[in-house]
This record gives C-alpha cells, sequence and structure tokens, in this order.
C-alpha cells in the first residue's frame, strides 16, 4: 500500500512533537442550584437509612429538601424499629397510656394492633376502623382487619393508616427509647431526631 506525499505529510504531523508550550483551556464551573432534572429526581426520592442497635433495626426515612439557593438538606425521621430476632415485640408494654373509647390498646406497632375491651363488648370483632389519642395527643385513626379474638381481646392487622403515621412511628420510636435506653446510651443521632 503506497501513500502520496500529502498523506504520509499529514500522518506524521499527527506524531510530530510540539515545540511550543500548549496552554490548557480548562474552565472552572461551579453552580449554586441543583439541575432541574435531578432536583426533581432527589425530592420524589424515597430513602431509607438503616442502623442496627443490638438485635434492632432502625429504618431511618430520609427526605431530600432543596432549599431555594440549591442546597441539599437531609431530613431524618424517626425511624420503623424492627426486632430481626423476632422475640421480643418492641411495642408490647403495660402502659402504652393511649387514650381510646371503649377499648384498651394492649400492644401496637405499624403493622398490627392487640384491643381489649374496657367492658363486654361485642362489636370490638367487627370494627373496621379505629381512633386514639397518644399521650403527646396526636391523633390517629387506623383501618384494620381482625386476625383472631378470644375472650381477652383482639388481634388486627393495620391495612391503613389515615391519620398520624409519622406520629404513630415516633411514638413507637419514643417508647423503645424509653424501655430499652441502655441500647442508646452512646447514640447521639437517635436524641436528635424529634
Amino acid at each position: 500500500m503506497d501513500f502520496s506525499a500529502e498523506e504520509l505529510n499529514f500522518i506524521s504531523d499527527l506524531f510530530k512533537p510540539e515545540d511550543q508550550e500548549v496552554k490548557p483551556n480548562h474552565k472552572l464551573t461551579l453552580q449554586s442550584s441543583v439541575p432541574a432534572g435531578i432536583a426533581h429526581l432527589l425530592s420524589n426520592a424515597s430513602l431509607t437509612l438503616l442502623a442496627k442497635v443490638a438485635h434492632y433495626q432502625l429504618w431511618f426515612p430520609l427526605d431530600l429538601k432543596i432549599d431555594p439557593s440549591g442546597v441539599i438538606n437531609p431530613v431524618l425521621s424517626a425511624p420503623e424499629v424492627i426486632d430481626t430476632k423476632g422475640t421480643q415485640r418492641s411495642w408490647r408494654w403495660s402502659e402504652l397510656n393511649i387514650k381510646s373509647e371503649g377499648f384498651y390498646i394492649e400492644s401496637i406497632s405499624s403493622t398490627g394492633i392487640f384491643l381489649k375491651p374496657l367492658k363486654d363488648n361485642s362489636r370490638l370483632g367487627s370494627m373496621k376502623n379505629v381512633q386514639f389519642t397518644l399521650p403527646n395527643e396526636e391523633y390517629i385513626s387506623i383501618d384494620i382487619e381482625p386476625i383472631r379474638q378470644n375472650k381477652s381481646g383482639m388481634a388486627a392487622r393495620i391495612t391503613r393508616i389515615n391519620s398520624g403515621k409519622e406520629q404513630l412511628r415516633t411514638y413507637l420510636f419514643e417508647e423503645h427509647k424509653r424501655q430499652y435506653s441502655a441500647l442508646y446510651e452512646n447514640g447521639k443521632l437517635v436524641n436528635e431526631i424529634r
């Protein structure tokens, strides 16, 4: 294969060392805001952080808030507390101090509830919605599906939290911290979340 003189000159020019100093043409750009496409994704993201304390998992909801200047601020909410051994339900205590009418809440989590009637109340098994007030005066309304019932009360699955989802999770987390305070002694993070 023969190259013409022009082609040979072109190829040799490509590999010829440059004698003159080349000044780089770099630009440094700084954006003070998050691009709209990414901002939309971040503000609508459903993120969770996992922390492990003893045999409990704490699933913290994480929201990314973008202020008017474009700075991203992470906001942690109270976590969902999960017992990984499944031996002790962290939401069962002798005094939950939850105000309700016609029933006593013996245990509650974000997924289930155990109700005891305050008096002989046959309508307990037909309940589909339960309202109550937490000790901090937060109102909670949930839809339930009865699982089992006996003379001591009714266990039900929570099918929907109509109002007070964040407040219920915060209450359960605060009760867990109170009941198992030794687990949280060195935990600065959990004391800052409220």
